[in-house]
């Protein structure tokens, strides 16, 4: 702006007296100026700070192996590759979220048939087969893996990658919340918290009235994980904790999961009860574990499958206990209807109304009917 002008002399004149206007009053523009200046920084600085003030800080989650990761808010895409774990995801409400992911249609159809929004994922891909290229590619928000040393190597590609580990029904509760509190929604907190409600009355409930059982009525019973290659599963596994829980003894007198085995060893540790994982299928008729008494007396049953396998390391553990513990102490639980509990579980938990037939096949192990078409209302996540 100019400054004010100041007022001009008039000439004078003889005749007639000089006469002045009145002065003009002095201002100054500096307060405006600075007022102006003010206004223009502010708007600069709206202009160019909002991608730091509105975007939330990182979660930062302690993983299953003790390593601190910083998880964006953004919920962006997430990569499941520990195939025990998509339930617990998809449980959680992560499943429209689900971009890559361990588990696939012909290895898990219940999965599939009851959450569609999964069928549009990378299915399939496991840690072993994973790129972490590819991952960064597809802009993964968060990863899920079973061990340790891939969640690092992940990590090192920069990827924000948590280790979910777990073999005790109480690892199985700290994978929980750690899932929880990366996907970091409401819903996941409280079905996180009404789980953790669910089996602490579980494993009450079987406590209690196993509490007075001596050590020789508790059965020895075997797990069979596979049949060709023979497998079993051992000590240090979530089997080996269900069957505790339940009332039994692992027959199995090697560590881990899926070990190795021959039929003449099984023979010489002649269990009591016999369990085979769903996916194992059936013992055929000439099989040399056909000369154990526990199959020649009916004492054997193929585990149930729903979701995911029951048996192994999913959330449908919760099922698992109430299942094994009717079947190896059916006299003390005789008031479990192991179909109503199911039914619940997965109203509550997965917001899925089964059809009796469909509880009938995921108790037997069997997929779901091929000709099966009645649409499922999918919940949105």
């Amino acid at each position: 702006m100019t400054a004010p002008q100041l007022p001009i002399a008039q000439p004078h004149h003889a005749s007639h007296p000089a006469r002045h206007p009145p002065p003009r009053p002095r201002f100054s523009h500096r307060p405006l100026r600075h007022a102006a200046c003010a206004v223009l920084a502010g708007l600069l600085a709206a202009s160019t700070l909002p991608a730091y003030a509105d975007t939330p800080p990182p979660r930062m989650v302690t993983d299953m192996g003790g390593a601190v990761v910083s998880i964006p808010q953004d919920n962006g895409p997430i990569a499941d590759l520990w195939y025990a774990h998509n339930e617990i995801t998809v449980m959680l409400g992560g499943a429209g979220r689900i971009a890559v992911s361990a588990e696939s249609p012909t290895e898990s159809p219940w999965l599939f048939r009851f959450f569609p929004a999964l069928l549009k994922a990378r299915t399939g891909i496991r840690p072993d087969t994973a790129s972490a290229e590819d991952l960064l590619a597809r802009h993964i928000a968060l990863v899920f893996v079973s061990s340790r040393a891939k969640a690092e190597e992940l990590r090192r590609a920069g990827l924000p990658a948590l280790s979910a580990e777990y073999a005790t029904q109480a690892d199985l509760l700290r994978s929980l919340d750690m899932t929880a509190q990366a996907l970091g929604t409401d819903e996941a907190t409280r079905t996180a918290a009404l789980y953790h409600q669910r089996m602490a009355e579980t494993l009450t409930l079987l406590h209690t009235r196993l509490a007075s059982l001596p050590e020789q009525n508790r059965p020895r019973v075997l797990h069979i994980a596979r049949l060709e290659p023979l497998q079993v599963d051992g000590g240090n596994t979530l089997v080996d904790a269900w069957i505790t829980a339940a009332g039994g003894r692992n027959a199995a007198t090697v560590s881990g999961n899926h070990r190795p085995v021959s039929a003449e060893q099984i023979l010489a540790w002649n269990p009591d009860i016999v369990i085979v994982d769903a996916s194992a299928g059936v013992v055929p008729a000439t099989s040399p574990l056909m000369a154990l008494p526990a199959l020649q007396t009916g004492r054997w049953w193929r585990n149930p499958r729903g979701i995911f396998a029951w048996d192994r390391y999913g959330c449908e553990d919760l099922l698992q206990l109430y299942w094994a513990a009717t079947r190896l102490h059916p006299e003390l639980f005789a008031d479990i209807d192991i179909r109503s509990v199911a039914f619940t579980f997965y109203q509550t938990f997965f917001h899925v109304n089964l059809t009796d037939d469909e509880m009938t096949r995921i108790l037997s192990g069997n997929p779901p009917a091929p000709d099966n078409a009645r649409e499922r209302k999918e919940k949105s996540h």
